[in-house]
């Protein structure tokens, strides 16, 4: 099934890995084991079938400024991010050929700051290493710095997509959407129409859609968020705005999840249409919404 640059990854950045390890791990996630990347972050990954959560933080200050060819520094991008507020940094669509889609953002005339490539120690279930090979092609947005994507191409997919990572006692197992909250959501749909095509975005008055082959971008107003939220607390101060608020992620097992979050002590809010919606306090500021996969 085509998936061309849909939802890949999510990246929730914190200031303490451990911490957000247990928050996650009580929600009922899967975590798989630390890595390391060159230019002084790190994380783990919530794995899905065809995509994952990273939480990602830093442990080496002194490398955060490491730059690719066009002068970007991941490291201290994610830094600056942690510094602003933790929770959603910047979300990765899932890409086949970097070179190539960069070549196609560059003929759209979507902003980006061009290709990183890098390597870094890949460690299997079972104790033993490799080496994954990683291409990114970095979108981001200058006037608005967390509403910024990027490119990645996995050249050892089998590296990441481990089946024995993917068994999440609260049966995640996908993206259905990234939420942000903005003043105006209809700035950001030339950024979106660039990337993805005019047909696939849709604008009104307080709300912006895009769909992509995986899941989904909402950017939507305040007032908006709170409605659709309800009965949690938006994540977000106005200085803060644009900025990301929430992954709604689908599940196999609604019943389990909501046990293990009672089991846990986790409060949260069920709707009448039986999605489980988490404070953003138990998960790296960023409000979870667990929908039921009925596929």
């Amino acid at each position: 099934m085509k998936n061309h640059l849909g939802i890949d990854h999510p990246l929730i950045a914190v200031r303490d890995m451990d911490n957000a390890c247990e928050d996650f791990k009580n929600l009922g996630f899967y975590i798989n084991p630390r890595h390391h990347h060159p230019w002084g972050t790190d994380n783990h990954l919530l794995m899905f079938p065809e995509s994952f959560i990273e939480l990602i933080s830093v442990y080496d200050a002194s490398k955060l400024d490491i730059k690719n060819e066009r002068g970007f520094a991941f490291g201290r991008f994610i830094d600056d991010s942690i510094n602003r507020r933790e929770g959603i940094s910047l979300v990765a669509l899932h890409s086949e050929d970097a070179r190539s889609d960069y070549q196609l953002m560059e003929q759209r005339g979507v902003e980006n700051n061009g290709i990183v490539d890098f390597r870094r120690v890949a460690h299997r279930p079972d104790g033993s290493e490799d080496e994954a090979v990683v291409s990114l092609v970095m979108l981001i947005n200058k006037q608005y710095p967390a509403i910024s994507h990027f490119f990645c191409h996995q050249h050892k997919p089998e590296l990441v997509l481990v089946e024995e990572w993917m068994k999440h006692p609260n049966g995640a197992n996908g993206f259905v959407s990234v939420c942000y909250v903005a003043k105006d959501p209809s700035v950001f749909a030339t950024r979106f129409e660039g990337i993805y095509g005019e047909q696939m975005v849709t604008i009104t008055a307080d709300h912006l859609h895009v769909q992509t082959d995986r899941g989904s971008f909402e950017i939507m107003t305040v007032d908006r968020a709170k409605t659709r939220f309800n009965g949690v607390s938006i994540p977000a101060s106005e200085g803060d705005l644009p900025t990301g608020i929430a992954l709604c992620i689908s599940t196999l097992t609604p019943e389990k999840a909501k046990s293990l979050f009672i089991k846990n002590n986790i409060k949260f809010i069920e709707t009448e249409d039986n999605v489980l919606r988490v404070p953003s306090k138990y998960a790296g500021n960023t409000i979870i919404e667990f929908h039921p996969d009925n596929s």
